[in-house]
This record gives structure tokens, C-alpha cells and sequence, in this order.
């Protein structure tokens, strides 16, 4: 599936994002990823991100508090390092990196 200028594919309970995520995809992004999530995917790979604003970071964080609030684990590998160094700056990079515990955050 493609969402002007981001991929998504799904392969087992894995949904792997590449290309850009930010300003100007983010909000049709997030429906769509959060419908994928409603069907049993487990982990976001963020591997194939080329660019990604604080808008990516929003999303990732509201996609992991929506998961979590629904007793389900979202675990986040390959988090490319500028969203990395963005949270890091927000003060939000725990929440990223945490271990998560289904229903319990």
C-alpha cells in the first residue's frame, strides 16, 4: 500500500514503513496504520524511513498509547536515528525505546 510517498507492507505481524512519514502524509498514515494495528500487527519496522518530521514522532508515539491502551504490545525496531535524536530532544525517547507491557505500558 502506498500513501503519497510512504510504503507500507505487512508481512506476518510485522508492518514495515519506508520512505517518508511526515507533515504532509501523516494524518492519512495514521489512519491507515492504526487500522493495520487493529488487525493484529505486533511491530513497526522503521527501517526503510528516508524522512521523517515531528509529525512521524507524534505518530509513533499515538500508535503506541493506542495499542497499549487496547492491552496490546507494539514493539518499535529500526527507529531511524533523527526520530531518534527529535525524541531525544522532546524529552520522549523512553517512550520509544521502553519495553512494553501490554495493558500496563
Amino acid at each position: 500500500m502506498s500513501i503519497a510517498g510512504l510504503e507500507l507492507k505487512q508481512g506476518g505481524g510485522t508492518l514495515r514503513l519506508a520512505g517518508q512519514l511526515d507533515f504532509g502524509n501523516a494524518a492519512v498514515a495514521f489512519t491507515s496504520v492504526q487500522h493495520q494495528l487493529q488487525s493484529g500487527i505486533v511491530e513497526l519496522d522503521l527501517g526503510g524511513l528516508t524522512n521523517a518530521d515531528s509529525a512521524a514522532l507524534a505518530c509513533l508515539l499515538a500508535w503506541r498509547a493506542e495499542s497499549n491502551h487496547a492491552g496490546r504490545t507494539l514493539n518499535l525496531v529500526a527507529i531511524p536515528e533523527n526520530l531518534r535524536a527529535l525524541a531525544q530532544v522532546s524529552d520522549v525517547l523512553q517512550l520509544l525505546d521502553a519495553p512494553q507491557r501490554a495493558g500496563g505500558g
